[in-house]
């Protein structure tokens, strides 16, 4: 058995344990139990529903390069999740993100997926209602460092950033650019 076997496995194991025990806490209720969402988070994630036209430039690795594209957030499960997907971007790549609030973990999570093969899970966002911003920044025992934000300069525009460094602090991956809602 390798590695991903194994990995899936316990993955599976895990949600397999969790659904029993949402389905043992909905017996003693009589029905099924959904764990709220707070409005408040909901909110927030619902900021970005909708399509936008999305005009980015890739800084790190070189040479520089602009990439516009395409991306849809729509919201699934119940209304619980938010997914994206973006049209084939002018470099040719695709991504799918799913963006929510964990009733267990209390925090926001952002999950990026890329037609290349892999998916990321970026760090746990905080939200700054005063400034309109998300901000990601990963914990100092990251074998690698991420630094991000989203500002919404008003209810159509993000402003964003995102910057992956190594371990020795060298940019990986930064990306710059500005989102705007389509009327």
């Amino acid at each position: 058995m390798d590695s991903r076997t194994t990995l899936l496995g316990g993955l599976t194991a895990l949600c397999l344990l969790g659904q029993a025990a949402v389905a043992a806490d909905s017996n003693k209720t009589g029905a099924a139990q959904v764990l709220a969402v707070p409005d408040s988070a909901l909110a927030v994630i619902g900021k970005w529903r909708g399509t936008w036209e999305v005009k980015a430039r890739r800084l790190h690795p070189p040479p520089a390069q602009d990439v516009t594209y395409t991306e849809t957030f729509d919201w699934v499960l119940d209304g619980r999740f938010l997914r994206a997907e973006s049209s084939r971007k002018s470099d040719g790549t695709r991504t799918m993100t799913m963006f929510w609030f964990d009733v267990f973990t209390k925090s926001y999570r952002y999950v990026i997926f890329d037609a290349a093969g892999y998916g990321l899970e970026l760090p746990p966002p905080t939200w700054n209602e005063s400034t309109q911003t998300m901000e990601w920044k990963s914990g100092r025992l990251s074998p690698a460092s991420y630094e991000a934000h989203a500002h919404f300069l008003d209810s159509d525009t993000i402003q964003w950033k995102s910057l992956w460094k190594d371990w020795k602090g060298a940019p990986l991956i930064e990306l710059e650019g500005v989102s705007v809602r389509r009327k």
